[in-house]
């Protein structure tokens, strides 16, 4: 009975409960790992955000390639049209394939893009602009019907926020220029039209693009 009890003596003396010190570093303790893992989680929630950002930019910039690299595989000669009725747009008259306005501002471009496209899937020639909406810097593409009435609003495409949008044309001289606006009766056709675009102003590879596209003079209809 001695030994029974002196064993349960023993027993009891080593299961006590944890010190109010243990308890205390185990709480620090936890409390660390919780700041680490917090801290660790946020900082990969902000990384996959800017991910993000990133990749709805460069789809957006992509898109935007895409359609104007289709817009000039339509690229149209201005028709020939009779004096327009009462009611319809007058300048119709004096309309060009590829017409540019230059914008320079110093470390930015806010240039206009406009095409003559006969667009796939509509009777008619429309007339295409491309320009930065100083409102909110977003690139605007913009497709309207030649010869209809002035109210009449035109189809609109936004391709999101970017910083700068510069459009230079070869002409025949093999050189780059920042104007060609010409009326119809001195129309040249450039050789190639270059686009850039600038997302943002970080000085990478991924915050800027640029197209070259030649130009296949279209045919007068």
């Amino acid at each position: 009975m001695h030994s029974i009890s002196s064993i349960s003596s023993k027993q009891a003396s080593s299961e006590h409960g944890f010190t109010l010190i243990e308890v205390l570093m185990a709480l620090t303790v936890f409390a660390l790992i919780s700041v680490l893992a917090y801290t660790t989680l946020d900082s990969a929630g902000t990384g996959f955000n800017i991910l993000s950002e990133v990749r709805q930019q460069q789809e957006l910039s992509g898109w935007a390639g895409k359609q104007i690299r289709k817009d000039m595989r339509y690229l149209t000669a201005a028709p020939h049209y009779p004096a327009p009725k009462e009611g319809i747009q007058s300048s119709a008259l004096n309309i060009v394939p590829i017409r540019i306005k230059n914008d320079n501002r110093g470390d930015i471009e806010l240039d206009e893009l406009w095409l003559l496209v006969k667009e796939p899937g509509l009777n008619s020639i429309s007339e295409v602009h491309y320009f930065i909406d100083e409102t909110d810097n977003h690139l605007i593409r913009e497709s309207r019907l030649l010869l209809v009435r002035d109210h009449v609003e035109p189809m609109r495409w936004d391709f999101g926020a970017i910083r700068s949008w510069s459009v230079e044309v070869w002409d025949e001289h093999a050189n780059w220029r920042q104007d060609w606006n010409f009326d119809a009766q001195a129309f040249a056709w450039p050789k190639a039209v270059k686009v850039t675009l600038q997302v943002d102003d970080k000085a990478t590879i991924a915050s800027q693009r640029q197209w070259l596209m030649p130009v296949l003079p279209g045919k007068q209809l």
